[in-house]
């Protein structure tokens, strides 16, 4: 649903902040370092909540981007070059 990138890299500087549905709520996750940083993860009644506690998270001097865009054209270039199974659901 959201994911957030500081622009840094390196597993001290890398920063992520991940927003997925989770069941009735919102997962927000933490992680430092990529992919083999570790996570800090709790649950939201709402989305504004979890954005909330994202917010309070992301230092206001580094530069944040929101890649969700960057997943979904992904996404699509993915499915424009997989061929479809007509047989699949």
């Amino acid at each position: 649903m959201h994911h957030w990138f500081n622009g840094l890299w390196g597993r001290f500087n890398r920063r992520d902040v991940y927003i997925r549905t989770s069941g009735p709520g919102f997962e927000l996750e933490l992680r430092q370092g990529g992919a083999e940083g570790k996570p800090w993860r709790r649950t939201f009644p709402t989305l504004d909540a979890a954005v909330d506690e994202a917010e309070r998270h992301m230092a206001p001097e580094q530069r944040w981007t929101d890649l969700m865009a960057a997943h979904r054209r992904g996404a699509v270039a993915r499915a424009r070059r997989e061929p479809h199974d007509p047989a699949s659901p």
